[in-house]
């Protein structure tokens, strides 16, 4: 994982995190949305080479 979307996720896990609870489990999906889209596109690229 590259260093500015390490850096990118844990500021959103900080910002999250002090969300109220009713809106957290919304605002992690959407994070992990992020991570899911991100690994699919490293794995997509890597077998295109």
């Amino acid at each position: 994982m590259s260093e500015d979307l390490t850096q990118q996720v844990q500021e959103e896990v900080v910002r999250v995190s002090a969300l109220p609870l009713e809106e957290q489990p919304a605002a992690f999906a959407a994070i992990r949305d992020l991570l899911e889209k991100t690994l699919n596109s490293d794995e997509n690229s890597s077998q295109a080479n």
